[in-house]
């Protein structure tokens, strides 16, 4: 059995359970901790921590895992070891994020390629014949909007829409804590300043907002297409100034 300490920097939806992940706080890099169910999904049983709540970002955690399970779309997989709950070591601080997470985002947000393309998804086959370095990423997003609309199945559903150096991005969000957030607007695009004046979001500054981008399990679009692609999804919506007031970070 090995453990790792990871900082929360992901939690997403995923199949009727979340996806999750984070950095670890040894200087090495993300990592997602994966089930033994389909795809890999986390349910209560699997990250309900030691004192009977469950993970949230900033979180510092400690992990058992089994072994490394590296796929070809998601290289930083390790499987969770089952007999021993989560524990909670407490909330990043102030030096983690500047050692750690502050490099990731600089790293990334100025570059247009986004986990490597231009694009909003990567075909599965040319992950299997080359695999992807890095399946996570955090960016700091320009001329951030997000949009509400419903789909052909009248079900409401959320989109950020950014550049990243210039380059146009429209993904899905799949981070619940944002997603019930924006259930309350109604249909349309709204900017950062319009999202925070509607909701009322005490601490939050429109220019401060930052997005961890994960690529998802491979799916086929459609039942016309044979092909899989693996999509880019906006994993988690965070937002600096508010974090830094909730964490007492000075």
């Amino acid at each position: 059995m090995q453990t790792f300490d990871i900082i929360c920097l992901a939690k997403s939806t995923k199949h009727g359970g979340i996806c999750l992940a984070g950095m670890k706080t040894d200087g090495t890099g993300w990592l997602r901790p994966v089930s033994n169910r389909i795809n890999g999904t986390l349910y209560p049983e699997h990250y309900i921590l030691r004192d009977g709540r469950e993970v949230q970002l900033f979180d510092v955690i400690r992990i058992p895992f089994i072994r490394y399970e590296a796929k070809c779309h998601h290289p930083e997989n390790w499987l969770i070891h089952y007999s021993d709950k989560w524990q909670i070591l407490g909330k990043a601080s102030l030096e983690q994020v500047r050692k750690l997470i502050k490099p990731e985002i600089e790293n990334n947000s100025f570059e247009p390629k986004l986990l490597g393309n231009f694009d909003k998804r990567i075909r599965y086959e040319d992950l299997q014949v080359t695999p992807i370095k890095s399946s996570l990423t955090m960016i700091k997003p320009e001329k951030l909007k997000w949009e509400v609309k419903y789909n052909s199945s009248n079900k409401k559903t959320f989109r950020c829409l950014f550049y990243l150096c210039d380059h146009f991005y429209d993904l899905p969000i799949t981070d619940s804590m944002w997603i019930n957030k924006l259930n309350y607007l109604e249909e349309g695009k709204y900017s950062c300043e319009e999202v925070i004046e509607k909701l009322n979001l005490e601490n939050f500054e429109p220019d401060k907002f930052r997005l961890t981008i994960s690529l998802s399990e491979p799916f086929q679009p459609s039942f016309q297409s044979e092909e899989e692609f693996c999509y880019k999804l906006v994993a988690s919506v965070i937002n600096v100034t508010d974090i830094a007031k909730r964490l007492g970070w000075k």
